[in-house]
């Protein structure tokens, strides 16, 4: 399933909030909450798409499992979630000890130092036409 095209609009005005924004990663459901697209799934899939063309990159997020205090303190961030898979961890917070699955995974993306430098320098070009249309 893809996002359709007031979908696919609305995830690229997000992204380029972004851009201007101060923030250094954001979670597919902080997307899912700004630009109402149907599913996580689908959120998921178009950002994939931007990794791969370079606008975002894609990071991991090791969180605590201990259900008893639900816990859920971020542990580690990696680049590459299979280099800590099956690692024995330990909770700095709770103390929890456990090995790492893909459920205690979640990732997270970030916006490309170039795509922020795109997105800036198209937003000066449309003001300098601006500029030139109102002279």
């Amino acid at each position: 399933m893809t996002v359709n095209l007031k979908e696919k609009r609305a995830l690229s005005n997000f992204l380029e909030l972004l851009a201007f924004s101060s923030v250094k990663k954001f979670y597919p459901t902080a997307a899912l909450k700004y630009t109402q697209v149907s599913s996580i799934e689908n959120i998921y899939d178009f950002l994939l798409d931007c990794v791969d063309s370079g606008e975002l990159k894609i990071a991991w997020e090791v969180k605590c499992t201990n259900e008893n205090m639900i816990c859920a303190r971020k542990i580690n961030d990696v680049d590459d979630k299979n280099t800590i898979l099956n690692e024995d961890v330990m909770c700095d917070l709770c103390g929890h000890e456990f090995t790492v699955s893909p459920l205690d995974v979640y990732p997270y993306f970030e916006i490309t130092n170039e795509y922020r430098e795109l997105v800036r320098e198209d937003l000066k070009k449309k003001r300098n036409r601006l500029k030139i249309s109102m002279s």
